[in-house]
């Protein structure tokens, strides 16, 4: 049902000319059904005929960073440049270990498979010799389609990444999950880092994330709402207090009357200076009402 859901709703993004679709990234758990995200990204641009098609946040710290390249630059070619790699670090200690990372070195590790993706789409080649990754020079074929590389932006999963971001001009992605005062202060942290390391940020298009549920009955909605995501807090945040962070997911989202949801939007994107939105309408048990 949620694969077929999630080819449902790219249908009607491609019909309804939307700018980008994003898919999102989960291992090992009840709360996501792609492993894979470029996997699915390749299926769903040969679906579509004119959205973008991004993953969300491919973690890249688990992941071989040729092989990386090699799909992102093959969809690249494929779908001639509608295909974005939105990535991330890794966010649980537990999938580190299951895929044999070490969480001492972490960071690190994120710089440095970045360098070889980022080496792939900008010049064809990679050659890394790093405590990481050594090899010879290499062809990623195909090279990329897009000049440059495909289109990138990084999820603001941590202060570092915000930073190692703000260094090199990459959009943020700001989490749906993470508090107003949470994204203020990355988005904050963001332009303090690029100011300082001269990097002219006028055109970076930063992307947030937001559960949407409208209702004419506002209380029906965070009803829905709050049935939805409540195993994923639970699993999410075992050390936070349940009500605390559920109250805040469900008043700093898009959920609620269209007074209430659009009033929530409107202080999220001033809190973090989004200029895109990513929206989940999955919390909406009124399949009729996603539709419309």
């Amino acid at each position: 049902a949620v694969i077929e859901a999630m080819l449902e709703t790219a249908h009607y993004v491609d019909q309804l000319k939307f700018d980008t679709l994003a898919v999102y990234e989960n291992h090992f758990s009840n709360n996501g059904a792609v492993g894979a995200p470029l996997t699915v990204a390749g299926f769903l641009l040969g679906m579509t005929k004119n959205v973008k098609v991004a993953s969300l946040n491919h973690v890249i710290t688990t992941h071989h960073p040729v092989r990386i390249a090699e799909e992102a630059c093959l969809l690249d070619q494929m779908s001639e440049g509608r295909f974005i790699l939105g990535f991330s670090d890794c966010e649980k200690s537990a999938d580190m270990r299951f895929f044999n990372r070490s969480t001492d070195s972490q960071f690190q590790l994120f710089n440095e498979c970045h360098k070889i993706i980022n080496d792939a789409f900008t010049t064809g080649y990679c050659h890394p010799n790093n405590d990481f990754y050594s090899f010879p020079k290499i062809s990623v074929n195909p090279h990329a389609y897009t000049e440059g590389g495909p289109a990138q932006f990084v999820n603001a999963s941590s202060k570092e990444v915000v930073e190692w971001a703000a260094k090199r001009g990459f959009p943020l992605v700001f989490k749906w999950d993470d508090s107003n005062a949470q994204r203020k202060e990355y988005a904050g942290l963001y332009l303090d880092v690029a100011q300082a390391h001269g990097v002219d940020v006028t055109q970076v298009r930063h992307k947030l994330t937001l559960l949407v549920n409208q209702n004419i009955d506002g209380e029906t909605a965070r009803a829905e709402a709050r049935s939805y995501v409540e195993a994923f807090v639970r699993e999410s945040y075992p050390n936070t207090d349940f009500e605390q962070k559920m109250a805040e997911l469900l008043s700093e989202n898009a959920i609620g009357t269209y007074e209430e949801s659009t009033q929530a939007a409107r202080v999220a994107i001033e809190c973090c200076g989004a200029a895109d939105l990513l929206l989940s309408f999955e919390s909406m048990e009124d399949k009729a009402q996603q539709r419309a």
